[in-house]
């Protein structure tokens, strides 16, 4: 029978992370805890120490010096941009700053450019080619609890559940169930989730109006808001990649059931089976 799991709870990516484990682990939830919050302060938007906070002061064109940890996601971003066409792009900051979901930095040029004029120059290097505002937002989210379980793993913990908002990823098999809830925050199923990560995406109740009409932070190809009264819920191998694909289908249901295809993951129903 699986172990009772102790749960800790720290305010960290602009949220609660809750990292569960059996009794004893307490060295290895806070390294885990120390690696979220290392992924926290390189690629927070709004942190002015933040790799991000380089990147879009730096003039278009320079080497930019960041962490290993924030290349790892860039990469996972161009990727998916270039896997979903275009419609995955971590360069929406500007459209996001201009609807009043981020603040508003001092920039010098307006940002004009997409993911893919991010360059991974090496593991610690990065130059964009065109004027950038990046927001890598629930993706780094999602990178910071797949890091926390392979701390916790690498520690010999062997059952773990890490809960960043929503964005969760179990390791082993835990006794317990994953509630799901959609937009209106109504719990509308339970899994259980040996080895895996699963992320739900909503806007519901995160609108604003915008000129005569509603805003969301979720974008279409085109840069339109998706209004969806729904959530989306993906199961994937990694956290990472379960947040990402959530906004891609929110879009395009379609597209990410073909992208889920090819990366391993699926698009819960969630409606059908409460």
């Amino acid at each position: 029978m699986a172990e009772e799991l102790v749960r800790r709870c720290r305010p960290l990516l602009g949220t609660f992370v809750e990292i569960a484990t059996p009794v004893g682990s307490d060295a290895a939830v806070d390294a885990a805890f120390a690696i979220v919050a290392h992924v926290h302060a390189r690629m927070s938007f709004h942190e002015e120490t933040s790799d991000l906070a380089a990147l879009r002061g730096a003039p278009v064109g320079q080497i930019v010096s960041v962490d290993v940890e924030t290349i790892a996601v860039l990469r996972q971003a161009r990727a998916l941009y270039r896997r979903s066409g275009g419609l995955f792009d971590v360069s929406v900051g500007a459209d996001l700053v201009r609807f009043g979901f981020l603040p508003r930095p001092d920039l010098s040029t307006a940002a004009t450019g997409t993911a893919d004029d991010i360059e991974i120059v090496d593991d610690t290097h990065v130059r964009c080619r065109r004027a950038l505002l990046i927001d890598l937002g629930g993706i780094a989210k999602g990178h910071a609890v797949d890091r926390a379980i392979e701390v916790l793993a690498e520690r010999g913990v062997t059952e773990a559940i890490v809960n960043a908002g929503g964005d969760l990823r179990v390791l082993g098999a835990p006794a317990e169930p994953i509630h799901l809830r959609d937009a209106d925050g109504r719990i509308c199923h339970a899994i259980q989730l040996p080895d895996a990560a699963v992320a739900t995406s909503s806007n519901l109740h995160d609108r604003r109006a915008d000129g005569g009409r509603i805003a969301t932070p979720h974008l279409d190809a085109d840069r339109n808001p998706i209004l969806s009264d729904h959530a989306v819920t993906i199961v994937a191998g990694r956290c990472i990649v379960a947040d990402a694909m959530t906004k891609v289908a929110l879009a395009n249901p379609r597209l990410a059931e073909a992208m889920l295809a090819e990366m391993g993951g699926e698009i819960l129903a969630l409606r059908e089976a409460a």
